[in-house]
């Protein structure tokens, strides 16, 4: 028989982990090197195995654990904290790769609104979606 710690001694020292884990993350990912090409080299087996979570429907196995208003919960617990300080951390970032799409689109030009909607969506909105369709292919392959 396997010694398994009681479940509420379990949960306390998770509970403990959670004060410290904030700085053992940083000190972690402060000291990693590598970590970009590994992922890369490892491109082959993420394929591999995200082939077999489909064929297996691990997704939907997952999804099926919880329900809506769980996933309600922790968005709005933890998700609505979270975005609003991720965010701002992340705005000349979002602002550099925003820009190529901006000056893609600012390079557009649109016909004047027409009276029939269809043609509108043909003549105004079309060019918009290829344009940035034809960025993205060219900035991401």
């Amino acid at each position: 028989m396997v010694k398994v710690k009681p479940l509420e001694h379990a949960k306390a020292n998770y509970r403990a982990g959670a004060s410290v884990a904030p700085s053992k993350y940083r000190e972690g990912v402060s000291r990693a090197t590598g970590v970009i090409s590994a992922a890369i080299e490892a491109e082959e087996l993420w394929k591999a195995k995200m082939s077999e979570a489909i064929a297996e429907g691990r997704r939907a196995k997952g999804l099926a654990k919880v329900s809506d208003e769980e996933w309600r919960k922790m968005a709005l617990e933890k998700g609505a904290a979270r975005i609003g300080p991720g965010m701002t951390a992340a705005v000349d970032k979002w602002a550099a790769r925003w820009n190529p799409y901006r000056s893609a689109l600012e390079a557009v030009s649109l016909p004047p609104r027409g009276p029939d909607p269809i043609a509108n969506i043909d003549a105004r909105v079309k060019p918009i979606v290829e344009t940035l369709v034809a960025k993205k292919k060219e900035l991401l392959g």
